[in-house]
């Protein structure tokens, strides 16, 4: 019996503007532009670090040095691949290398919002009620904007996809399918980028996508 093939959900970037405008267009139970900057900050982040929902939640705004461009991720933030004996150092990331997202821009119009502010809290993923959000209500957030901004999904079998099956892992996706798709982009910088244990995952994770 053959392996199941695992199948990916992405956009193309065309999409990511729709989303981040739908962060502000939503309705909300408890309206707030902190808020909606927060969850517009949740596209762009996943996006533009490849980041998995764990790392997004983990993220500390003293990991960032928005003077420099950069955020540090440390090791234990990371996923870890404790079968391998491989456990990850920490990564110094530079933010928005391709210049698609203004990402330093956002950051610091969100970490002066009184709404993130009244949190009094290092991470910057905060919900009304802890200090972090889940992976859940990540999740839902994510799949909530996709909706709303009726985004075309695409999948990596080529069968249809629905909005509501758009998720953070596939910001990660996503990512990966741009920079795979620019002939000047090694798969040593995807696997860097996505800090992958080895190229080698990289290539078995994306083969679909090399196939273009």
């Amino acid at each position: 019996m053959s392996k199941q093939e695992t199948v990916h959900r992405y956009i193309d970037l065309t999409q990511v503007d729709p989303l981040r405008d739908a962060a502000h267009d939503r309705p909300l139970r408890y309206d707030n532009l902190g808020r909606r900057l927060r969850d517009e900050l949740l596209i762009v982040l996943g996006i533009d670090l490849g980041a998995r929902a764990n790392e997004l939640r983990g993220l500390k705004q003293s990991m960032f040095r928005l003077s420099e461009g950069e955020v540090t991720i440390p090791g234990h933030v990371q996923k870890d691949y404790p079968n391998e004996d491989l456990s990850p150092g920490s990564v110094t990331m530079r933010l928005d290398p391709f210049g698609h997202f203004g990402t330093v821009r956002l950051l610091r119009s969100y970490f002066n919002s009184e709404w993130y502010q009244e949190r009094d809290s290092d991470y910057i993923f905060p919900s009304r009620q802890s200090d972090q959000m889940t992976t859940e209500s990540m999740r839902n957030v994510v799949e909530d904007l996709a909706i709303h901004a009726d985004i075309t999904v695409h999948r990596s079998d080529g069968e249809p996809a629905d909005p509501s099956e758009f998720h953070p892992h596939a910001l990660r996706h996503s990512l990966s399918n741009y920079m795979l798709g620019d002939p000047e982009t090694r798969l040593v910088d995807v696997r860097n980028r996505l800090r992958h244990r080895s190229v080698s995952t990289t290539e078995r994770v994306y083969d679909h996508f090399q196939r273009r």
